[in-house]
């Protein structure tokens, strides 16, 4: 998704549609970016409108977040927060 290659120890599968709507597809992203989808999205937002990587970089925060990761090393990790919006 933010064009780096993925360490192996940074893989995690993303369901493009959760689970728990059914969802069976995987891709495999760095661990940080796929926190960072579900620190930004519902799960029936995930369902219902970005089900797919493409839907996911139009989002406008996705799309930043992105931007931002791209000029870090592969292996890089840091800390995700639960967006404002899903907390609250």
């Amino acid at each position: 998704m933010c064009g780096r290659g993925v360490p192996e120890s940074q893989q995690d599968a993303h369901h493009l549609v959760p689970r728990s709507h059914g969802g069976k597809q995987t891709e495999i992203l760095h661990r940080i970016c796929h926190q960072q989808i579900h620190a930004l999205l519902t799960e029936a937002e995930l369902a219902k409108h970005y089900n797919s990587i493409e839907a996911l970089l139009a989002h406008p925060a996705v799309a930043a977040f992105v931007a931002w990761v791209r000029t870090k090393p592969d292996g890089f990790f840091g800390r995700t927060r639960k967006s404002q919006r899903l907390r609250g």
